[in-house]
């Protein structure tokens, strides 16, 4: 069954204004930033995990509930309800006040005392959180010229790589600002450990972008579509049944993937650390680095690869997913085994540019086969999959083998390798098995459309 035997017609082309204007890019620009401070404020925790685990008492098991649990399951709860909201409300007052949220929720991990304020106030990050991809998309789809959209998506992704490096570099650097620092007692709040400083810092700007936001952005006029109030839940779960042949199978492997480099990510910092000794001060900043060059790299090569595979095949952009992350595991498998730590994070950079390149491809591939209107409760379908499954269990895998099957903090590196062996194999393969349906989807709609 496809989307016609559903009664789901294609969306005609929306008629697109004859210039964007600065007015829009500004709005591009501001939500780049918000990006950026999405993805600081949730990645710096993880570079944290040996000072937080001394000065809390935690186990490995406890960390990882922070790192992943916390944040994903509210994402889930709160992202799908909000999803319809950003299809019908004020999505930049709507952005607006989930940065405020997070913001202050990320400078309250400044004060947390303990186990649970910590995980109360992540939890509260990753559910206001949840709605800034889907939202902030919505309003630059409307805000710039549709022939422009793919440099303004470009220019928000920028913003997302940007705070996932500074998360580690700009953590790292005011680590080390503060690791001389002893502990500060507070009355009426306790004591106050040197990195929780940097969430102080890190927490603040948050709330001065919100306020410019709310005085300086325009709500853009919502263009185009033949449903302006989107399609109820149901129909966008009978669409995903019916074309279960792609999308169970792609969803599946996109949750497994996810696994991996939500773990990867979560304990990477603290593998540098128990494996070369190299402390948050010195692994943020170089990972950071590394991170942020590889990652433009790879998304432009990406984008590009799939452009060029696209006059050729209809299932170019599940191809070029597949090939990456192919040839990004033996990279990830070989990295954590080296005897030194520039040798690891030299083979994890070039698994860092190979991997993101199926990036661009992913999000073209549920663009490009979703109808108009469905297309961000899909997105935000995915994202809460992979968010939740991937988001908690990646990080919650790592910590129960460290705790329960190699207790040595020296066998980080062997479970990091396990991770990957475990999980990767078999999404490559539902990926592989996607491809077909896929094409077959896209060459419908695409047909569809040109008729």
């Amino acid at each position: 069954m496809t989307s016609s035997t559903m009664g789901i017609a294609p969306t005609p082309p929306a008629a697109a204004p004859d210039e964007t204007g600065p007015r829009g890019w500004y709005t591009v620009g501001i939500l780049s930033v918000v990006a950026m401070l999405s993805y600081l404020d949730r990645g710096v925790l993880s570079l944290f995990v040996q000072p937080l685990k001394q000065d809390f008492g935690l186990s490995d098991t406890q960390v990882s509930m922070l790192l992943g649990l916390a944040f994903s399951v509210p994402a889930i709860v709160v992202g799908i309800p909000m999803s319809r909201l950003i299809d019908t409300g004020v999505r930049r007052s709507l952005i607006a006040a989930c940065l405020a949220v997070w913001s202050f929720a990320t400078a309250i991990c400044g004060v947390a005392q303990n186990f649970w304020t910590l995980f109360a106030c992540r939890a509260l990050t990753g559910a206001s959180e949840s709605v800034n991809t889907s939202a902030s998309l919505s309003v630059i789809t409307d805000a710039v010229k549709r022939s422009r959209l793919p440099r303004a998506f470009a220019i928000q992704s920028v913003g997302v790589m940007v705070g996932s490096s500074l998360s580690l570099l700009l953590g790292g650097l005011l680590f080390g600002l503060f690791a001389h620092f002893k502990p500060i007692d507070l009355a009426g709040i306790g004591r106050i450990h040197n990195w929780q400083l940097v969430f102080l810092i890190l927490g603040l700007p948050g709330l001065l972008v919100a306020a410019l936001m709310m005085i300086t952005v325009p709500e853009p006029r919502r263009k185009g579509g033949t449903r302006p109030g989107g399609y109820p839940i149901r129909e966008v779960f009978g669409f995903l049944v019916a074309e279960r042949g792609m999308h169970l199978r792609l969803a599946t492997a996109m949750i497994l993937f996810s696994i991996m480099t939500v773990g990867l990510g979560a304990w990477t910092p603290a593998f540098y650390q128990r494996t070369y000794g190299w402390g948050p001060e010195v692994a943020g900043p170089i990972m950071g680095i590394v991170s942020l060059v590889c990652s433009l790299i790879g998304l432009f090569a990406g984008a590009r690869l799939a452009e060029l595979f696209g006059k050729r095949n209809d299932d170019a952009n599940l191809r070029v997913l597949l090939i990456a992350q192919g040839l990004a595991l033996p990279l990830h498998v070989i990295a954590p085994l080296m005897p030194n730590p520039w040798a690891a994070i030299s083979i994890n950079a070039v698994a860092g540019i190979v991997g993101v390149m199926g990036g661009p491809a992913y999000y073209a591939a549920i663009q490009l086969t979703t109808p108009n209107e469905m297309r961000g409760q899909i997105a935000m379908l995915y994202a809460a999959g992979m968010n939740t499954i991937g988001g908690t269990a990646g990080p919650m895998l790592v910590g129960l083998l460290t705790d329960y099957v190699a207790p040595s903090e020296g066998d980080l590196r062997y479970v990091l390798v396990a991770l990957n062996l475990l999980v990767v194999p078999p999404a490559l393969y539902l990926l592989w098995k996607a491809m077909k349906p896929y094409a077959r989807l896209y060459r419908a709609r695409l047909d569809a459309a040109a008729g």
